[in-house]
């Protein structure tokens, strides 16, 4: 248990004797039941242990038994049961768990003198009921529950004074119920509503497992609202928008990176701490209160901070260059990163998939009815990127398959609409910008194509791709300005970073053990191609095996970062994202993994940085469903810490031909002369399509479809 005191541990481990202890300190007995309930429920969750669920739900009957109606922590007690009783259900389908678990939910509710109406916990509890009503509809098909079930979370929803977290909750429950119904009007407003709420949600005041409540509950907002706007006929330009501003402000959210805190704080400091002091204010956690009167003047408080903290907003928004605070790009303002190619959103949601195509002079939507959600998850789920050598024929087979799918449910549509037609020369080929979201997110729109058909029917030969996770990070990329073009005076300076051998990762527990990733001895053979590539014309460092802190001293004084290394990725912090290097040696002690994450890089000042590859390692890819919201990768971070292209890959690659990928991006990119940034993503796309169009690869499409480019 990763948050587990020592207490915790004893309690678990004592029980008997430690309840013996309290003697005939009922209340005490009764607390401590209900505590090592709580500790049981949590054990169940982590590892789905059945005996922990019984003996959670056991100790927690116990607890409700012996605590008076009256006792402030009874509806507290009782809401614990309830969330308890309704896994067992969902483990075991038995109808007569979920009942109880709903009168249980009930009376937790209910219990009007220990939570008024403008208590924080009231919403909490609210939604609980919610859920449980939701399950019965979804198992009896009644419809008095289904519409419970709305009043029950709007009314959730509309309790001011909870948590914006919780609110936030209640409105993706709300959301689902509406859509249910098929009430769209009235979803798309509460989304709308909700995604206004998002900025006020502040990640560090929540613990590690509420972390990923707010990843698990947020993602997926953004692209419903998306959907929910254009099956309301509001238009590309409103769907862009609330899509836009919701997935903005998750990232920050997620990589607790706010680039307009930190301009906020550069401006006006004092401000800017009254900010962050209110913010933390508001999510704060309701406390442990005793008597009616007490908590009034806590709900009054909560008020009172929250009304203080829009206010505060307001004011900041009042300020010249703060317009935007708290808000995502206008229609306008993503127009005009449309002026070096167009810009294609791919939106898949169980409503409806659409490609939302911007252009300098217009905005269109196209509707997508064969990239239907059900079929994306299908594809999804056979995970075929996760070739073995027995399976590796069969899956490039099913894989070029997928492609074909892609190819004619989005791509060619896209294409055709955008008129990109084959070109005699790549260099004429136009620039096209994709953004997929959820189920999209990591989508090689780029590979998609025909290949039993000619040239016409394949994306490559039509366009030059690259990706943004959000519009508003192309922005960033394109108004970050670049270095100077290298010349005989100023060459770039590149550095390699190696990593033949993959250190074994720091010790975990037995029940949760970390493995070592294969080594890449054939990173020593892709960083001789690259340095012969390359010539003269620049600067090379070199690093193998680094640690973490050499390797930051280097790409502050470089243009080019070249990584051939593993990739991780933190699902629940995406800032701990990284590369894997390995500690530094200590005496005879061997090295352990060290990473190199997203945070230190971006925190490293890299005022030099162009150009972050990163070969061999999976570093564009997420497979976690509900972490679909496409930032939530180490390219993405590459590119918040300051790069502004940045070359990965949605899945691993063959040694071979991460090598001559890589040989083949410098030679180009040394040609091209590096006099723009249709340079890089020409290199590469030039690079991909020498290997595709080889007969030994051809028909092997998980050996080169995976490398993307993402940037200016």
């Amino acid at each position: 248990m990763d948050n587990s005191t020592n207490f915790d541990v004893y309690l678990l481990e004592n029980f008997e004797f430690i309840i013996s202890l309290a003697g005939e300190d009922k209340g005490l007995q009764t607390g401590l039941y209900m505590h090592y309930a709580v500790l049981k429920f949590k054990l169940f969750q982590r590892w789905g242990g059945t005996k922990d669920l019984e003996e959670a739900i056991e100790n927690g009957k116990h607890a409700v038994a012996e605590t008076q109606e009256g006792n402030e922590a009874y509806a507290g007690r009782l809401n614990n049961l309830g969330v308890m009783l309704e896994s067992r259900y969902e483990r075991t389908g038995k109808m007569e768990d979920l009942e109880e678990a709903i009168l249980i939910a009930r009376q937790a509710v209910d219990a009007v003198d220990v939570t008024p109406e403008d208590h924080p916990d009231l919403a909490g509890r609210l939604n609980n009921l919610g859920n449980k009503l939701e399950s019965r509809y979804e198992r009896t098909g009644k419809m008095e529950d289904l519409e419970e079930a709305i009043q029950i979370t709007q009314q959730a929803w509309n309790c001011k004074n909870a948590t914006p977290f919780v609110r936030i909750i209640s409105s993706t429950l709300t959301l689902h119920l509406l859509q249910s119904q098929g009430d769209f009007e009235s979803a798309y407003n509460l989304s709308v509503e909700a995604i206004n709420l998002l900025p006020y949600v502040h990640n560090r005041s929540l613990d590690r497992q509420d972390q990923q409540y707010v990843v698990s509950y947020f993602s997926g907002l953004a692209t419903t609202a998306c959907s929910l706007a254009l099956q309301t006929r509001r238009g590309p330009e409103a769907a862009l928008e609330v899509l836009e501003q919701g997935r903005g402000v998750i990232l920050s959210l997620l990589m607790d990176d706010r680039s307009s805190t930190s301009e906020l704080k550069a401006a006006y400091p004092e401000l800017c701490a009254q900010y962050e002091s209110l913010l933390l204010g508001v999510n704060k956690p309701a406390e442990n209160i005793t008597g009616s009167c007490t908590q009034r003047n806590s709900s009054t408080r909560q008020i009172e901070a929250i009304a203080k903290l829009e206010k505060c907003v307001q004011d900041i928004q009042q300020l010249p260059g703060f317009g935007q605070f708290h808000k995502g790009l206008t229609a306008k303002q993503m127009q005009s990163c449309s002026t070096k190619g167009s810009i294609v959103v791919v939106n898949i949601t169980n409503l409806r998939s659409d490609a939302i195509i911007i252009t300098t002079n217009t905005f269109k939507v196209l509707p997508l009815p064969g990239l239907s959600a059900h079929q994306a998850k299908d594809w999804i789920n056979q995970d075929l990127t996760a070739a073995t050598l027995s399976d590796r024929g069969r899956k490039n087979k099913a894989y070029l398959e997928f492609l074909l799918w892609l190819w004619h449910g989005c791509v060619r549509p896209v294409l055709d609409e955008l008129h990109c037609h084959v070109q005699l020369s790549a260099n004429d080929l136009p620039r096209v910008w994709w953004a997929g979201t959820g189920l999209a997110s990591s989508f090689p729109f780029h590979s998609a194509g025909d290949m039993s058909a000619g040239p016409t029917e394949s994306a490559c030969y039509r366009a030059i791709s690259s990706y943004t996770p959000t519009i508003k990070a192309l922005q960033y990329a394109r108004e970050r300005a670049g270095t100077t073009i290298p010349s005989c005076r100023d060459p770039w300076r590149v550095v390699i970073v190696t990593m033949p051998k993959t250190p074994p990762a720091h010790k975990q527990s037995a029940r949760d053990p970390l493995k070592t990733p294969r080594d890449l001895p054939g990173t020593r053979s892709e960083r001789s191609e690259v340095i012969t590539a390359i010539g003269s014309s620049m600067y090379i460092r070199t690093l193998e095996h680094p640690d973490v802190a050499s390797t930051i001293v280097q790409l502050r004084e470089c243009n080019i970062a070249h990584f051939a290394c593993h990739g991780v990725s933190d699902p629940v912090d995406p800032s701990r994202s990284g590369l894997i290097l390995q500690t530094a040696r200590i005496s005879t002690e061997e090295p352990r993994q060290d990473i190199l994450s997203v945070r230190e890089v971006s925190q490293a000042h890299l005022s030099r940085a162009e150009i972050a590859y990163l070969s061999a390692c999976s570093t564009a890819q997420n497979k976690v469903e509900r972490l679909s919201d496409e930032a939530l990768h180490v390219v993405s971070g590459f590119q918040v810490a300051g790069f502004r292209h940045v070359i990965g890959c949605l899945w691993p690659s063959d040694d071979e031909v991460c090598v001559d990928v890589a040989k083949s991006f410098y030679s180009e990119l040394g040609q091209g002369r590096y006099k723009d940034d249709r340079a890089t993503a020409l290199a590469l796309h030039k690079a991909v399509v020498k290997i595709r169009e080889s007969k030994e690869y051809r028909k092997r499409p998980l050996l080169w479809a995976q490398y993307v480019h993402f940037g200016a």
